[in-house]
């Protein structure tokens, strides 16, 4: 007869299971869903933040070029003149001359965030109320542009993001990443968005007006914040405003990725959430059912224990490739076993580490993380300016 032990370990195991089956289905029904036709496209200020060449940078960029849209600019901010990007962004935009576009090099630095120091940078050249924030390794679809605007449209929405997904990896911390980005990431922000009506925003696409920014208290504000897309969303929805998400993911082009790189990004996104939502990053543990079914096993200490992690494998195997093919991923069925196990076993580990400290590295600085993910310089120094804007215009 089955021990108390097994099925308190199975109940546990199955819950875990079942919760992940819950934003899986949230997941796969949000990409079903047919977006909003806008009734008018208002013009909009692309605000692209770049530092270094990252992988595929051309082609993220001329994706932007591309967009089905009456009417756009396409802002490059860049902190170094003799960044790599520089180059990239004139090349792609000299390709596409039908687009206004400006690469502003601006070595300001108004607070602790460099990517929103940029940005600050760039909103004084934009030309448009309507202004849309994209990550420099991220790829869109030529009607990107039109399903923001018009989710952006309908009634009481302040701000709209979009779903992200990856594909399935040139290398093994980037078949990891894809993987993670796929199904955890993506089935959380679709059940938080479609079930609890909770702000959940990624900035890799981030679409708001102007006004709505200035209500917020702005780049200048958003500044302080290592999370400033979140700790955006939830100031939005703080004035009354609805936050949408797009339907149609955008792709992160991860690049070949080593398995250091995957555990240093998901541990600076630990750390992120462990200070914007404490509790919510103490529950994540819940959600891995192989790190349950291991501490069941060790409880066990018998056949059964074996038989709980084998079958937690399979089915967790079979959950993956369910809802990772609605992205339109084409991995191998196979890879799920291996690379679901080596994920949720690096995730686990990583799961305490942001308890023992809060310090990140991000882009050469080094900054400790404190409440809602406010940003403190680690050596105790400060954001100082450091000259005036140097704008670099490019062929309209």
């Amino acid at each position: 007869m089955p021990s108390v032990q097994l099925w308190l370990s199975i109940a546990a195991v199955a819950t875990s299971l079942g919760v992940l089956a819950v934003m899986a289905v949230a997941q796969r029904r949000h990409l079903r869903t047919r977006p909003p036709v806008a009734a008018e496209l208002p013009p909009v200020s692309i605000l692209k933040p770049l530092k270094g060449a990252d992988a595929g940078l051309a082609d993220n960029l001329a994706s932007f070029m591309r967009l089905d849209y009456p009417s756009y600019e396409v802002l490059f901010g860049v902190r170094d003149a003799d960044d790599p990007a520089v180059a990239v962004a004139r090349a792609v935009a000299a390709a596409h001359p039908g687009v206004p576009a400006h690469v502003v090099v601006d070595r300001r630095e108004g607070g602790l965030n460099p990517k929103v120091n940029n940005l600050a940078n760039l909103l004084p050249i934009a030309r448009h109320d309507v202004l849309l924030i994209s990550d420099s390794n991220v790829r869109v679809g030529p009607g990107y542009l039109r399903e923001l605007a018009a989710h952006l449209a309908q009634p009481g929405v302040g701000l709209v993001s979009s779903p992200i997904r990856a594909g399935c990896g040139s290398s093994l911390g980037a078949a990891l990443e894809g993987l993670q980005l796929n199904t955890f990431v993506m089935g959380g922000v679709a059940a938080l968005h479609r079930l609890f009506d909770e702000p959940c925003v990624v900035g890799k696409s981030m679409m708001l007006r102007r006004a709505t920014l200035e209500r917020i208290g702005g780049f200048e504000f958003l500044g302080r914040f290592l999370a400033e897309d979140q700790v955006c969303g939830q100031e939005v929805a703080r004035l009354g405003e609805r936050l949408a998400l797009a339907h149609a993911p955008v792709e992160n082009v991860l690049g070949p990725l080593s398995v250091r790189d995957f555990l240093a990004r998901h541990l600076r996104w630990a750390r992120i959430r462990r200070h914007v939502a404490p509790a919510g990053y103490a529950a994540e543990a819940l959600l891995n059912p192989l790190l349950l079914a291991l501490l069941g096993a060790a409880w066990l200490a018998d056949l059964s224990g074996l038989v709980l992690v084998f079958g937690t494998i399979a089915a967790k195997a079979c959950l993956d490739a369910w809802v990772e093919r609605t992205t339109g991923a084409a991995r191998r069925g196979w890879h799920y076993l291996p690379l679901g196990v080596v994920k949720d076993l690096l995730l686990a580990a990583a799961w305490p580490v942001p308890f023992l400290g809060s310090t990140v590295s991000w882009r050469g600085n080094r900054l400790r993380i404190t409440r809602r993910s406010r940003l403190v310089p680690a050596d105790g120094g400060g954001a100082v300016e450091t000259g005036p804007a140097a704008e670099q215009p490019l062929p309209a």
